[in-house]
């Protein structure tokens, strides 16, 4: 036990196996014991203030379960699980230590462990109400033109799935400006609507040194003109979108307009200014235009207005040309039952298909071992297996337990906020994990089709746009994973 003064400082140690073992124990010095009930109060001080500064119900449970102690000048953080050091450590070790210093009132350095002897985990309760969240920037793209090089037309693998959506970008990136205006991409993610946008961008500014360009997203268009307007600098906001000083506007992830009505209609008169300067405007998002229901019905009347693309799921031929291009870009050998092997079982997305070659290629360099089937069996088994036990009664279960509520109640036809909330978080983590459509989820939950995309919509702008939302979906996900790791 360290011993504390009563600013809080340290001032040497007790040795508190002598002090007790003392026969006058009785008139051990009363100063002693109130250096003891400093220590445990700091202990409790430094709990209640990380649990002030934790928003969701889940993550308070983890606070809760820690084992605070002092070694040595570093503060030790006893987790009850691995899961739990590991997501503790990663998201809050800054907080903690903050919240430490401040009880304190000293600078300390925190160490996380696994305590197995710590209370075990328990189920997070239900929320009393649903969680209404504010969401982190996302990552910004380097160039000041906001566009990402590395997404080029060369690195675009073309298949029946895209390739209506590659010719109307490479006429677009030439001459034809006002013949598909506004152009419209959407898909799930990681399917490539992002990067065919940033194709256009890279291709006009390499080829045309005079054009202006601007990539932007909906969150940063929103959070921008929302600063403008508390700034009084609406004028400096104009200027960035106006036709004069913009040649070609992207706009990324315009679903996430839902429910902001003043920035909608700005973005009706950019708009407008643009497309009737001849300027050219490039969107993408999840869904089409015509199922944003919360979206005004002008805007999406201009959404749709030019040409509307859907980039679908890659067939098996496109997903082999994607395997062996990131194979060869990055100079791997892959055997062809490796890519077939790879391009059956991994259909989500794109990003995946990717992730798999690299898990390939770094663990064969690693390990030393020849890239054969056998060895893309034994690194993609467990997300392999993971996909075949993580099914949408099994997430349906995980979710109803975590929020303390049934899996009938969560199906049912309630409308209560405490049900509707749980229910949409398990109808995206179902479009996350499963291969189900739409449809076959909509059935499980006894839900119509549109409702199974509302339900999306609100949890992916929730997820976009509230960081409490993003860090409770982020823990379940972790928990997912962890259980089925």
């Amino acid at each position: 036990m360290r011993k504390i003064n009563k600013d809080g400082h340290n001032r040497g140690h007790w040795d508190l196996t002598f002090v007790f073992n003392q026969p006058n124990i009785g008139r051990v010095d009363s100063e002693l014991f109130f250096f003891l009930g400093v220590y445990v109060s700091h202990v409790e001080l430094i709990r209640e203030s990380i649990l002030s500064m934790i928003p969701g119900t889940s993550e308070r449970a983890l606070i809760e379960q820690i084992d605070i102690t002092e070694e040595n000048g570093t503060i030790i953080i006893g987790c009850p699980s691995i899961f739990s050091q590991k997501y503790l450590s990663r998201q809050y070790k800054d907080l903690i230590a903050k919240c430490v210093s401040s009880t304190t009132q000293r600078s300390v350095d925190v160490h996380f462990c696994v305590r197995p002897n710590t209370a075990p985990l328990i189920d997070f309760e239900a929320p009393e109400a649903p969680i209404q969240m504010t969401l982190p920037a996302l990552t910004s793209p380097s160039a000041a033109n906001g566009l990402n090089s590395h997404f080029t037309f060369d690195e675009f693998i073309v298949g029946r799935c895209n390739a209506f959506a590659y010719e109307a970008a490479l006429a677009v990136s030439d001459e034809e400006v006002r013949k598909y205006n506004p152009l419209y991409f959407y898909s799930d993610i990681g399917l490539g609507k992002s990067h065919i946008a940033h194709a256009i961008g890279n291709k006009v500014v390499r080829s045309k040194s005079k054009v202006t360009v601007k990539y932007t997203t909906a969150r940063d268009f929103s959070q921008d003109y929302t600063h403008c307007l508390w700034n009084n600098c609406m004028n400096s906001f104009k200027k960035t979108y106006t036709c004069s000083n913009l040649d070609i506007l992207f706009i990324d992830d315009v679903h996430l307009f839902k429910n902001k009505e003043k920035t909608q209609m700005e973005l009706c008169h950019v708009l407008d200014d643009l497309m009737s300067s001849g300027k050219q405007v490039i969107l993408s998002g999840f869904r089409p235009p015509t199922s944003m229901t919360q979206i005004d019905k002008g805007l999406r009347s201009r959404f749709s207005s030019g040409l509307v693309i859907d980039l679908k799921r890659p067939d098996s031929k496109t997903r082999a040309k994607i395997v062996r291009h990131k194979a060869q870009k990055n100079a791997i050998d892959l055997p062809d039952d490796v890519v077939e092997f790879i391009c059956t079982n991994i259909n989500n997305s794109i990003r995946e298909l990717e992730s798999a070659v690299m898990t390939i290629a770094a663990m064969s360099s690693l390990m030393k071992r020849e890239v054969t089937i056998d060895l893309a069996k034994e690194l993609l088994e467990g997300t392999l297996e993971k996909q075949q036990r993580i099914t949408t009664p099994y997430i349906q279960d995980f979710v109803a337990k975590n929020f303390g509520i049934t899996k009938e109640k969560m199906i049912s036809p309630s409308r209560k906020k405490e049900v509707i909330y749980p229910r949409q978080v398990a109808i995206f983590l179902c479009r996350r994990y499963t291969k189900e459509p739409l449809q076959t989820i909509g059935n499980a939950f006894a839900r119509k089709h549109s409702s199974i995309i509302h339900s999306l919509e609100t949890i992916e702008t929730m997820y976009t746009q509230n960081l409490k939302v993003k860090r409770e979906i982020d823990f379940l996900i972790e928990r997912l994973d962890s259980e089925n790791s």
